[in-house]
């Protein structure tokens, strides 16, 4: 079993601590049917500031604590054992928008690092989403003052809660990915018409059209031609926090089917005495410790300076796999009170059947990027 470091294993014992003093509650709130209010979230988000946990991911330099990858995915995995996640302030989601400066860092970096604005990411298009230099058909038209963008997006998180979407769209300089640059737009800006969907799991997305959405010059992010290097920043670290969400929630599933197999009797004895279950239980335990070793085994070369997105997107793969099938295990062992939405079960069995296709589904993770990768 993968081992961390002191100072890691005690990173993660204040996490789980946080987590169950403040995030277990409103767990038992969510599986009594209540829908939560951000500011349920605020009390953790407060605590774990205190605790020193603000910033995970920000360099020093913008009073972050810039964590190596190994212990930040650690701290990640842990908070996802609970349906009700901690929220960790003081970072940004887009790794890109640390390096800006001025006038833009004041407007769109500043507010997210203080906790005064949210942001969320619009790359995927009707089109398709699986290969993005190519399926790209918003486009950004300078006219002068300014940009004007036109184009529709799809399956965009965190939409309605955001200040910022940024967006990736096609200009005129450059073809393929060399043509694809980032902007940023207020989520409030007119040219702006959203549509949302309902998801599995009771998530939801929305749908954007950009309809002559104008911005001005300070809102093309990292310069013309340069959206497409910090989107993969972005996606790069996205897939790991899938996977270490993944691992968390099979760690919890697995811990749940163990207690009850334990104390639940049937046919004259405790579950954990049949085979069957028996049989559940251990190839869970084995698929865990096998995609948790890869995972910090992968982390470890991403803190050594290597490039790791071959890496990121093989984690993202195995691991939402793996978690399906724990979590069915889980279901099954619990049997009908594992169906019920009284169980956080029922709640990962919706979710994480997307966590199969966001971030990259599972076939172009396999087909498309690893087999390209070892048989060129």
């Amino acid at each position: 079993m993968y081992q961390f470091s002191e100072e890691t294993a005690a990173i993660v014992e204040l996490t789980r601590r946080l987590v169950k003093d403040y995030q277990m509650p409103l767990e038992k709130r969510i599986l009594a049917g209540e829908v939560l209010a951000p500011s349920d979230y605020q009390p953790g988000c407060e605590a774990a500031k205190a605790a020193g946990l603000w910033g995970l991911t920000a360099p020093e330099s913008l009073g972050g604590i810039d964590l190596p990858i190994v212990t930040y995915l650690a701290i990640f995995e842990e908070k996802c054992k609970c349906l009700a996640e901690i929220q960790f302030g003081g970072s940004c989601p887009l790794p890109n928008l640390y390096g800006l400066e001025g006038e833009q860092k004041q407007r769109y970096l500043d507010p997210v690092l203080s906790g005064e604005k949210r942001l969320c990411f619009a790359q995927t298009e009707p089109s398709g989403g699986a290969d993005p230099a190519m399926s790209i058909n918003t486009k950004a038209t300078h006219d002068g003052e300014g940009w004007v963008i036109n184009g529709d997006k799809i399956w965009i998180s965190n939409f309605a809660n955001a200040d910022h979407v940024y967006v990736v769209a096609r200009t005129e300089k450059g073809k393929g990915a060399a043509g694809i640059s980032m902007f940023a737009v207020e989520t409030d800006n007119p040219g702006i018409t959203a549509r949302e969907i309902p998801m599995l799991g009771q998530f939801k997305t929305h749908q954007l059209i950009f309809d002559d959405c104008k911005v001005d010059e300070l809102a093309l992010i990292g310069g013309e031609g340069a959206g497409f290097a910090g989107a993969q920043k972005s996606l790069s670290a996205a897939r790991f926090e899938v996977g270490a969400r993944a691992l968390g929630i099979a760690q919890r599933c697995y811990d749940m089917m163990v207690e009850h197999a334990k104390t639940r009797r049937a046919f004259g004895g405790p579950l954990s005495e049949k085979q069957a279950i028996q049989s559940m239980i251990v190839d869970s335990w084995i698929e865990i410790q096998q995609n948790r070793l890869l995972m910090y085994a992968s982390a470890e070369k991403a803190d050594q300076g290597i490039d790791t997105r071959i890496e990121a997107g093989m984690i993202k793969m195995v691991c939402t796999e793996m978690v399906s099938k724990v979590i069915d295990r889980a279901i099954q062992i619990h049997g009908a009170a594992g169906g019920t939405y009284e169980s956080p079960l029922a709640h990962w069995h919706d979710g994480q059947r997307l966590a199969r296709i966001y971030e990259g589904p599972t076939e172009v993770h396999k087909f498309r990027v690893l087999a390209r990768h070892l048989l060129k």
